[in-house]
């Protein structure tokens, strides 16, 4: 049996947690018997993956975190910078992280061949109560999805969080203390053993994972599946500008005029830093921004675009990380179309040689790509695809299970 440790098991509320329950869902679809130990959320459907729900404790810092919440809502004094600063991390955190940890030593590690602890965004909750736990660390894999912490982020993506220098420490007892590191990309754990040199020789690469059984919505009235789409569904973070996209997109229709009305560049997703730049282009009808869909809905945006694009830094040259929807991109089977930096992992996944990618900047580039994207359409229409056994191979329950069989055999 396999012990995952994770901090939300709700697909809905990032796409860290999408990933993670699809990493869940195909352990149990390669036949591994699974217990899933989390925090308890009102708000959770009963998506039966063994989960064992964890309340947290009533202890001391339960009770300071209610205090400091109550404390900064009625005199409007945020004290998160000073507390964290000193002790790294919040009140609420190291309650979480207490109850994970108080779960954990009242379960049996002889019932367990591994301990696998799983994240999202900064969190690292399970991760930090399972490094409190000592009698799992001989079977521990610790999964890392993102670099951490904030410090230790590629531009443009870089700053300085609170509580730095402890989290720092938390992650060098991490690296010395599994028994495995797991990555999702191949970058991703070099980047990371950089800053910590014992991931060098526990690095596991398992990319992310895609769960083929999760129900796909209809599509929504705005998308006409027999037109040329263009879509992108994921969060437009800062760092991430679409400029280069949009300046490219009207190139395209400048050039290729008789594709007006039946060309559509859908953007869908929170993209509150470009705002104003958006207003710049609402005057092209062909391009359709959407605030956010249901997961559901995405997927079938995905599965029914002609083209799904990848939006990475535009002003870097590096990007070590494997976006989420990557695995479902590669398994719609729809030509992927990236505007990644030069030294990438989803350029080292697709190759050198594969023909849709440029740097997210490069206007004209892209213009050219989208032009002789659009012009295959018109020749093969819906028989456009990504055609990739190796990827499919690659993002395969079948892979995943290889992966874990290793682990098994090296606890």
């Amino acid at each position: 049996m396999i012990l995952i440790v994770v901090d939300s098991i709700d697909p809905e509320d990032s796409s860290g947690s999408k990933v993670n329950v699809a990493f869940i869902s195909n352990l149990k679809k390669a036949g591994y018997e699974v217990k899933v130990l989390t925090l308890n959320k009102a708000h959770y459907k009963n998506l039966q993956l063994g989960e064992l729900l964890v309340e947290p404790i009533k202890n001391l810092n339960y009770f300071l975190s209610r205090v400091q919440r109550v404390f900064q809502r009625y005199v409007k004094i945020d004290l998160s910078l000073v507390l964290e600063n000193r002790f790294g991390f919040s009140f609420t955190f190291f309650n979480e992280c207490q109850s994970l940890q108080k779960e954990l030593e009242q379960l049996d590690t002889n019932f367990f061949e591994l301990i696998i602890t799983l994240s999202k965004g900064e969190s690292f909750r399970p991760h930090y109560a399972v490094l409190h736990s000592l009698k799992w660390h001989t079977k521990w894999l610790a999964y890392i999805h993102d670099p951490y912490p904030f410090q230790n982020y590629p531009e443009p993506y870089r700053f300085v969080p609170k509580g730095a220098v402890q989290k720092h420490r938390f992650f060098k007892k991490l690296a010395v203390t599994c028994r495995f590191a797991g990555f999702p990309s191949q970058y991703l754990a070099d980047h990371m053993a950089n800053f910590y040199g014992d991931f060098l020789t526990k690095q596991v690469i398992i990319p992310h994972q895609y769960d083929s059984s999760f129900r796909i919505g209809a599509l929504p009235s705005f998308f006409n599946k027999e037109m040329f789409n263009l879509v992108h569904a994921g969060n437009l973070i800062a760092g991430r500008s679409p400029e280069g996209l949009l300046k490219g997109f009207e190139g395209f229709l400048k050039i290729n005029p008789e594709a007006r009305g039946k060309a559509f560049l859908h953007l869908i997703g929170p993209s509150g830093s470009y705002s104003d730049l958006f207003e710049d282009f609402l005057e092209i009808e062909e391009f359709l921004p959407r605030p956010s869909l249901s997961y559901a809905e995405a997927l079938a945006l995905q599965t029914h675009a002609t083209v799904n694009l990848i939006i990475e830094a535009s002003d870097s040259a590096y990007s070590p990380f494997l976006p989420a929807k990557m695995a479902h991109l590669v398994h719609a089977d729809k030509p992927i179309f990236t505007l990644s930096p030069d030294v990438s992992e989803v350029r080292r996944l697709l190759g050198v040689e594969y023909s849709w990618q440029c740097r997210a900047d490069d206007s004209e580039q892209i213009t050219h790509i989208i032009s002789n994207l659009y012009n295959q359409w018109k020749e093969i229409g819906h028989n456009m695809s990504l055609n990739r056994q190796d990827l499919q191979n690659y993002f395969s329950t079948f892979h995943l299970d290889e992966k874990i069989q290793f682990l098994r055999n090296e606890v």
